[in-house]
């Protein structure tokens, strides 16, 4: 049985689809949206380590533009579901994979790159890492 579920979520419609995969197939599970925002580096805090829980429904404190998108997109999805929403600032592969390892996740559901070709066997270094690195089984949503 699936309790908690991680879903990363970037602006992009595979994470879109991740989410309403994550909300469909785990419909009982708490569901925690990660976002990674990774600032120029002039402006990245000293300190990357830190987690931001968002209220999705008080968008007013963001100031990052994708952020915001990224927000109201979760806003959407969740059609009043009571999720969690964590913003995290720093290199998007290795925040994803710490944030796993400290949480309690039985899954982890994210998106992939719509690739073909050759380019199909890079799943896309983000999700790369996540599947790779943390023991926690993860669907790739493509």
């Amino acid at each position: 049985m699936v309790d908690s579920v991680l879903v990363a979520m970037d602006n992009s419609p595979l994470s879109r689809e991740a989410l309403e995969f994550a909300l469909d197939t785990f419909s009982d599970a708490d569901v925690t949206v990660v976002h990674v925002a990774y600032p120029e580096l002039d402006m990245l805090p000293a300190d990357t380590s830190e987690v931001y829980e968002v209220d999705i429904d008080d968008l007013d404190g963001i100031g990052d533009e994708t952020a915001r998108s990224v927000f109201e997109t979760i806003r959407d999805v969740a059609d009043g579901r009571d999720i969690s929403v964590t913003f995290l600032i720093g290199e998007a592969d290795r925040r994803l994979v710490e944030y796993t390892d400290r949480g309690d996740f039985d899954h982890v559901v994210l998106g992939t790159h719509g690739r073909e070709g050759l380019s199909r066997l890079l799943i896309g270094s983000v999700a790369e890492a996540v599947v790779r690195q943390t023991n926690v089984p993860t669907t790739l949503v493509r």
